[in-house]
C-alpha cells in the first residue's frame, strides 16, 4: 500500500488549480483529441449506449475540456454534468456544451452532486483523488435505481495494486481493455457491493 500511497501523493501535487490551467492553456492536453486516445472514449461511448439506452442522466467527474460528452450526440443523455478542477478546461466544456450540459469549477473530493445519475464517469481520473475507494463509495450513493460507474485507469506500475483497492468496495459487471501504439487502458463497469444489475 506504501507504494499506491506514494503514487496518489505525486499525483495530489498536481491538483493545483493554476498548474491545471497553465497546462490547458499551453495545449499540454491536446493528445486527449488524437488518434491515440480513441479507442478509450469509444469504448466508454458503446458502453453508455449499450447499458443506458435512451437519455440517461450522467455525471463525469475530471471531464476536462467535455471531450466525452462531445462524442456523444445530443440524443444519448437526458443530461450531462461535468466537473473539473480547472476553471480553462471548463471554459472550452462550457463552450462545446448544449443545452442538457452543466459545467462546474470543483474538486472531485469535494464535490457535493444534487440529485442522481444513471451513470457516473471516472475517465482517467480517479487516481486524483485523495482516497480513491471512498470517492467512489461516495459518488455511488448518487446513483439512481440500477446506476452504474464507469471507471477507466491507464495501465501503469501502480494500476492492479489501485484496482484491487477498489474491488474491495463494488462488483464488476464488465470490463474491457484497449491497447494502443501509446498505451493500454482498462475501462470497468462497477456496481455498488450487493446492487444487481437490470436484466
Amino acid at each position: 500500500m506504501g507504494q499506491l500511497t506514494s503514487f496518489i501523493k505525486r499525483k495530489i501535487f498536481r491538483i493545483n488549480r493554476e498548474r491545471w490551467n497553465y497546462q490547458y492553456d499551453k495545449g499540454l492536453w491536446e493528445g486527449l483529441k488524437g488518434l491515440n486516445e480513441l479507442a478509450r472514449f469509444s469504448v466508454i461511448v458503446g458502453y453508455i449506449k449499450y447499458l443506458k439506452p435512451g437519455q440517461p442522466e450522467m455525471l463525469e467527474i475530471g471531464c476536462g475540456e467535455g471531450l466525452l460528452q462531445q462524442r456523444l450526440q445530443i440524443q444519448n443523455y437526458g443530461r450531462f454534468v461535468g466537473i473539473d478542477i480547472s476553471d480553462s478546461a471548463i471554459q472550452t466544456a462550457q463552450a462545446q456544451g448544449d443545452e442538457k450540459c452543466t459545467y462546474e469549477v470543483d474538486d472531485m473530493d469535494k464535490y457535493q452532486p444534487e440529485g442522481t445519475f444513471d451513470l457516473i464517469i471516472f475517465n482517467e481520473s480517479i487516481y486524483y483523488s485523495r482516497h480513491p475507494l471512498e470517492t467512489l463509495q461516495r459518488y455511488a450513493t448518487h446513483l439512481k435505481a440500477n446506476g452504474l460507474l464507469v471507471v477507466t485507469i491507464n495501465d501503469h506500475k501502480h494500476s492492479d495494486e489501485l484496482w484491487q483497492t477498489i474491488r474491495d468496495g463494488f462488483d464488476l459487471l464488465d470490463e474491457a481493455t484497449t491497447v494502443t501504439s501509446k498505451s493500454t487502458c482498462v475501462c470497468k463497469i462497477l456496481l455498488p457491493k450487493g446492487a444487481k444489475a437490470e436484466s
